[in-house]
């Protein structure tokens, strides 16, 4: 090969190691050959041959040096080195039969580096192929025919003989030998291609496939060779191939490439892109026609579904017609606008898709103010489209109030929330979903309003509460102070049955009176809530009832935790426990003896306080319905009024819980108030 193949191997080996420089140097009775080198500059390709051959020396092996600036056997070549800012050297020697130095092999680099045993053993190889160029160079020339006989069958399937001159012959063998190789080199293409490859003739018989077509379509190789193309072809696409393959003959086109449906073995159907290019011999006859084909089928299945996907998507989208669906790209121009937006905002997506941002739909004065917002609150300015993005692209995407503006100038209010549109994990958009909330806004000022009205109603009726029953109660006291004044001077009248009547009336109206003004209380006072130890209250009232609780023998057993908070009114809250613990003792069964058990449950997020006893019970059946009604009892009691349950159900309901009963005649009651619970 001449010392194009020198060329060659210096190459290889920088190749081998990545470095920037290689040489080939050998020894002869006239000194040094550089046989070739690799990025080196020419004129300083002697100091290298002078360098490598210091760095080597005496050595009979590879000598390396991964880094000349931590190596201190190199301080002699320093001066070179820092004029060529060299880092890196591998170099081996090699000898002829006598032992005599015959040449080297050496690489240069300006940045360390670290070799692998495999890379010496290439090394190596290389070297035995330099010195069995240098060994070819010196022996004489073989041959000594002037005849060359080529191997390779003629038309007649007979050797060929060449004769000519050995200069002549030689140059054929070389031509021969080139051939081959290019041979060699189409064939392991042709077989091992990782696309489909094919070889047919001008009618379309197929005449030599590789293994890729066979595992494509499905035939092995032999079948293909009783098929033409326009067999396994789909009848749509074969004008078409037939088509572009007659322009290809008539050299209007040099080659052809399509997208095609062939028929698998097995009936289905494959889609492929087809390239098609053709050989000539010199008479311009049709040698045979070269196919590259590519199975793209789960490419199109895939664009396929997606285009379903898209479909049945953009039928959602348009679908939503009471819902605004804006997307936008990384910088927000808008390349999606649904039928929603068009309807709500009075665009057509094509006015706005590709040529503005959402900032055109917004009111100046509202964006202004919400960045002054935000940059409050992150300390930093914000403006523009960054304003609407900023929370969905730190992952915290929130649904916030602002107005729209429709084409027209007019505005209405929306609900809008903007999320990331993610690829691979990379933002590649933002989509904003808004719903018209005017109705709900209308809404809203009608109920804001009828709250004012209630509320001015129930403060004047708060008012009217009170000076009624200020007034009655002033009045009451006075009748009663009087009857009082009237039986203590003139006793002999009460002994009239009328005037006896007319006392009761009036204590009788005195009490109606006091227990009015406790509904009303109840009803109308707006007290502060704190969270309050239910436990001390129960305990603070069985303290202060001790008395009672004793002369009635009554045993109270208290089973409840160190302390249980709930949210409520510390009064409210001693009127309902005072309430249940006299009942118990007002209604206490006289047959056994008596008890009231005092426990507590969480339940659903309420606290639930039990006041189980067993006394006389009540029969729910028939008076269920009216057992905390006003003025309703249910017991031969002197002492029972009908307002205690009836207040404290007000009260429990007025702090959010509710109050449950069990009752059984004869067996006793349990009372539980549920109360909003604060876990300590």
């Amino acid at each position: 090969m001449g010392i194009s193949e020198y060329d060659f191997l210096a190459k290889l080996a920088a190749q081998l190691f990545e470095t920037k420089y290689s040489l080939i140097a050998s020894f002869d009775k006239n000194g040094i050959n550089t046989n070739a080198s690799y990025g080196i500059p020419k004129k300083h390709t002697l100091d290298f041959v002078s360098f490598s051959s210091q760095v080597l020396g005496s050595s009979t092996e590879i000598v390396e040096i991964k880094d000349f600036s931590l190596n201190q056997d190199t301080k002699p070549f320093s001066p070179f080195i820092l004029e060529f800012d060299l880092a890196f050297f591998i170099g081996i020697p090699f000898f002829d039969e006598e032992g005599s130095l015959k040449g080297f092999i050496s690489v240069l680099d300006d940045k360390p580096k670290q070799s692998n045993a495999k890379q010496y053993e290439i090394l190596h190889d290389l070297t035995n192929r330099v010195e069995s160029l240098l060994k070819e160079k010196t022996e004489p020339e073989l041959l000594q025919s002037n005849e060359l006989i080529l191997i390779g069958p003629t038309d007649f399937e007979t050797p060929l003989s060449v004769f000519g001159t050995e200069q002549a012959i030689n140059e054929i063998k070389k031509i021969e030998k080139a051939l081959r190789i290019s041979e060699d080199a189409f064939r392991e293409n042709f077989d091992n291609a990782a696309i489909g490859m094919a070889l047919l003739d001008e009618k379309g018989k197929w005449l030599k496939v590789n293994k890729r077509v066979c595992d494509i379509l499905g035939y092995s190789e032999s079948e293909f060779m009783n098929l033409t193309f326009q067999d396994i072809t789909h009848p749509e696409d074969l004008n078409a191939d037939l088509t572009y393959l007659e322009e290809l003959v008539a050299d209007k086109r040099k080659f052809y490439q399509m997208e095609k449906r062939y028929f698998r073995k097995n009936g289905n159907i494959v889609y492929a892109i087809l390239a098609v290019s053709m050989v000539k011999n010199e008479d311009g006859k049709v040698l045979y026609f070269i196919s590259q084909i590519i199975d793209i089928t789960e490419q199109k299945l895939v664009e396929r579904e997606l285009k379903q996907a898209l479909a049945k998507n953009q039928a959602i989208l348009d679908a939503s017609t009471l819902v605004s669906i804006i997307s936008t790209d990384k910088e927000g121009i808008i390349n999606g606008f649904n039928r929603g937006a068009e309807i709500m905002l009075g665009y057509s997506s094509e006015e706005l898709v590709g040529k503005y941002t959402p900032i055109i739909l917004h009111v100046n004065s509202e964006t202004e103010e919400k960045a002054k917002i935000l940059s409050k609150e992150h300390n930093r300015s914000f403006e523009g489209f960054e304003l609407f993005i900023y929370n969905a692209k730190i992952e915290k995407p929130i649904t916030l109030e602002w107005t729209y503006k429709r084409k027209d100038g007019s505005t209405f209010p929306v609900l809008l929330s903007v999320t990331v549109i993610k690829q691979n994990d990379q933002i590649t958009g933002y989509l904003g979903i808004a719903v018209d909330i005017s109705e709900q806004k209308k809404a809203e000022a009608e109920i804001q309003s009828l709250l004012d009205i209630t509320n001015e109603q129930n403060h004047r009726l708060k008012n009217f509460t009170n000076i009624v029953s200020h007034n009655l109660s002033s009045h009451s006291f006075g009748i009663s102070g009087m009857m009082e004044i009237l039986q203590n001077s003139f006793p002999e009248y009460f002994q009239n049955e009328m005037m006896q009547l007319l006392f009761g009336a009036t204590e009788n109206l005195k009490r109606t009176i006091e227990d009015l003004t406790a509904v009303i209380k109840v009803n109308l006072t707006q007290e502060n809530y704190e969270y309050v130890d239910i436990v001390k209250i129960i305990q603070k009232n069985v303290e202060s009832l001790t008395l009672q609780i004793l002369d009635s023998k009554l045993k109270i057993e208290i089973d409840l935790p160190n302390q249980l908070l709930v949210r409520g009114i510390p009064a409210y809250l001693d009127s309902i426990v005072l309430n249940l613990i006299t009942n118990a003792l007002k209604y206490k069964s006289y047959e056994r003896n008596s008890f009231l058990r005092i426990t507590s449950i969480v339940k659903d997020k309420m606290i639930a306080i039990r006041f189980e006893d067993n006394g006389q019970g009540i029969d729910l059946k028939k008076h269920g319905d009216k057992l905390f009604g006003m003025y309703k009892t249910f017991h031969e009691n002197k002492e029972a009024r009908g307002v205690g349950l009836f207040i404290s159900k007000n009260q429990v309901e007025t702090m959010g819980g509710k109050i449950e009963v069990e009752s059984n005649v004869g067996v006793g009651t349990k009372f539980t108030v549920l109360l909003p619970y604060e876990q300590n």
